[in-house]
């Protein structure tokens, strides 16, 4: 079972990727001094993450210039303590924070070693990450997911898939 994190005022949350375009992986991280969390997670989850925060600080209201962090960059060593299945977000109104649910994907390789006594059960349920984040915090986030975004390979103007590394040629101009 991996590890479960709970922050209720991380310093550091952001996004951010490791390794070459078209071979990207891509991450969340977030926490403390002396504890950063990264989770990995698909281009498409960071992108739809920052869609629906962008709607959501939209109801909230303004947030002031001096609270958008900076430093956005990944800090180093980056390694996933899990991969991401599921994101949950939700708006605390009386603090102005945005609560963020991540929740790990876990594997089905155990599906051929299914037990036949009753008694025996696989409980292994999946690890969570709870953190709370300024609106601050979840506006710096939506600019840097949608510069991640954008920096992927371009897309082929007949079918949309990426180009290849080169961002020059695909499968469907033969």
């Amino acid at each position: 079972m991996s590890d479960s994190f709970r922050f209720e005022v991380p310093e550091h949350f952001t996004a951010g990727t490791v390794g070459p375009r078209g071979q990207r992986t891509f991450f969340i991280q977030f926490g403390n001094v002396g504890e950063i969390v990264s989770l990995r997670l698909e281009k498409q989850q960071v992108y739809a993450l920052a869609e629906f925060l962008e709607q959501l600080l939209d109801d909230a209201g303004p947030v002031a210039p001096d609270d958008v962090p900076l430093a956005l960059d990944l800090i180093d060593p980056v390694q996933s303590a899990w991969t991401v299945s599921s994101i949950g977000v939700a708006y605390r109104e009386e603090d102005h924070r945005f609560l963020l649910v991540v929740e790990e994907l876990l594997d089905d390789d155990d599906d051929d070693d299914e037990q036949d006594d009753d008694d025996d059960f696989d409980d292994d349920e999946p690890a969570s990450a709870q953190l709370s984040v300024s609106a601050g915090q979840v506006k710096a986030f939506i600019e840097r997911a949608r510069d991640l975004v954008s920096a992927g390979r371009p897309p082929c103007n007949f079918c949309g898939r990426p180009l290849d590394g080169d961002g020059l040629w695909c499968p469907c101009h033969n």
